[in-house]
């Protein structure tokens, strides 16, 4: 195992793996949860590392290795409403794509056939085809 310094307080340590030592990486998991709930509770402020740690009360270089560790999205509060924006958008499309699909089906006459034809089928009609 190499030794490494933790990136967040500089100890020296053993690492298998991670950039951080295990003091450093239990104080982050126990602040997590409280960043989150934070967060979650505040959703239409932006924030920075900087207001978070002043309204935790703690140090900024845990709340910056939350983020570059992964833990957090700069984006956190927004990113729920736009990922949801985005579902509901994709749904309506898809909805309305299938409702053009049961239209051109019905205009065609297609009401009792199946409506999913390869593209072989599309193209060249059935020719060919076995009956």
């Amino acid at each position: 195992m190499p030794l490494l310094s933790c990136r967040l307080c500089g100890k020296i340590f053993t690492s298998s793996g991670g950039r951080t030592c295990s003091a450093c990486h239990a104080r982050l998991d126990k602040l997590y949860p409280r960043v989150r709930e934070y967060l979650r509770d505040n959703p239409s402020v932006g924030f920075n590392v900087e207001m978070v740690s002043e309204a935790l009360e703690v140090d900024i270089r845990d709340v910056q290795g939350l983020v570059d560790l992964g833990y957090l999205s700069r984006d956190i509060g927004r990113q729920t409403d736009v990922d949801t924006l985005r579902r509901q958008k994709l749904a309506q499309e898809f909805e309305s794509s299938l409702k053009q699909m049961r239209d051109t089906s019905d205009q065609r006459g297609d009401v009792g056939k199946s409506s999913a034809a390869s593209y072989g089928q599309q193209r060249y009609g059935d020719k060919g085809k076995k009956k």
